[in-house]
This record gives structure tokens, sequence and C-alpha cells, in this order.
């Protein structure tokens, strides 16, 4: 009789199935041994610290900041900003924060002044890149900027026709200056030099590694050449 040689790959024999019975018992073993094991809990140390430094990042960056007082009107919370007229270019960092702005773009505005800079009308905020224009919007009617106290040259009223007024400034409250060692403040003395300036002067004198004439103050980007010929009177260089 011809074997069936499908039926003989189903046939097994006794010691197959024993092993087979063997080999899932293992399988089952090695499933659910597990669930009776006990487990470990995984501990993580967390930095404190950093975990606070980041949340304090991530609210700064995400949440605006305003300084605000709160009041309850009609049963609601709500937020007043303190708003008051201010002057640019003397409110403190903390007065800028006050009025709403972030610490960020108060730090800003600081470090504008710091490096020369100077808000000579209420727009001129505006060029504070990371003032918002709602902020700005909400500030610039407040602000009020001092006139600066600087001497002017007028006509003295005694000049004959045909003649160039001559100026009335006094004079005489002008020092000489060396033009090597002037400082800031130096420069900002003489009439139609402010704090920019000032600043650019000085700046322009080290890039040179000092003037080598007086003529070459005349050089300096911004400074006009009629502001200079009042000066250069009072201006030397120490030999």
């Amino acid at each position: 009789m011809k074997k069936n040689p499908l039926k003989e790959w189903f046939v097994f024999s006794r010691r197959d199935r024993n092993a087979a019975f063997i080999l899932l018992g293992l399988l089952v073993i090695i499933i659910i041994l597990p669930c009776f094991l006990p487990s470990k809990k995984l501990n993580i140390h967390v930095n404190t610290a950093l975990q606070a430094e980041l949340d304090k990042y991530r609210q700064e960056n995400t949440q605006p900041f305003y300084a605000a007082s709160y009041a309850d009107t009609a049963g609601a919370d709500s937020i007043q900003l303190k708003l008051f007229y201010f002057d640019p270019n003397t409110l403190s960092e903390d007065g800028f924060v006050r009025l709403g702005l972030s610490p960020k773009t108060a730090h800003t505005i600081i470090n504008y002044r710091s490096k020369g800079g100077h808000f000579r009308k209420p727009e001129d905020l505006r060029k504070i890149y990371s003032l918002a224009k709602a902020d700005a919007d909400r500030i610039i009617p407040y602000v009020r900027i001092a006139p600066e106290n600087k001497p002017t040259i007028t006509s003295s009223g005694n000049s004959q026709p045909g003649e160039k007024p001559k100026p009335s400034y006094a004079f005489n409250q002008l020092k000489k200056t060396e033009i090597n060692s002037a400082s800031v403040e130096d420069w900002k003395a003489f009439p139609g030099i402010g704090d920019v300036l000032a600043n650019r002067i000085v700046k322009f004198r080290t890039s040179m590694g000092g003037f080598k004439s007086v003529d070459q103050v005349a050089k300096t980007y911004g400074l006009s050449d009629s502001v200079f010929q009042v000066i250069k009177p009072y201006l030397y260089i120490k030999e």
C-alpha cells in the first residue's frame, strides 16, 4: 500500500510530542513569570535648581509681562496698567518695567542709552527693535523729554548790513580742550555736541589710535563743519 507523504509530516512520535509539551510549558512560564516578580522603580534624580531656571525662562518667554494693579470691577478681576509721564533719557530700568514693558525690552533701552543713544523726540522710542508696536503706541503719549541744557549761538544784533550775524554765545564759558585726552563730558560741553556725537568722537579717536591733528576731529561722522569751525579755536593737541 502506498504511503501518503503529507500524512507523514503530521504524525509525531512520543518523543516529539514530549518535546513539544516541554517547550510549550517553558514558553508559558516565561510569559507569566514577570507578573509574579517584584518590580523595581526607576529613580530619576531631578536637578531642582535647573528645573526652576527652565520654568522661569519658559514663563518669561511665553507669557507677556505687565506691571499691573488688580481691581475688582463689576465682580470680575481686571488689569490696569500704571502709565505715567516719563523721560526715556533718564527713566530707570525698573521704571520701564512699571510701564508694562518686559524686562528684556527695558534692559535693551538702558543698553542703548549706555552706548551713547539719545531720544530726541517721543517717536525715537520706535528705534528699539524689541519694543512691540502696541507697547510703543501705548507709552509714547506719556513721553516728556526734557530740553537739553546746551548753550545756543544767536545773533547779537550788532552786525552791520551785509555782514554775518555775530554770535552772542558766551565763549568765555568754554575752555581749551586737549583732543586726545578729552572725555565724553568734555566734548558735550561744546555747543552743538550731544551724547551721541561726543561718544562718536571718542570712539573715532580710539579707532585711529589718537588724533594726529586738530583737523582730524572734523572727519568724525555726523560732525558738521559749522559746529567744528565754532569749536576749533578751543581745541589743541599735546605735542
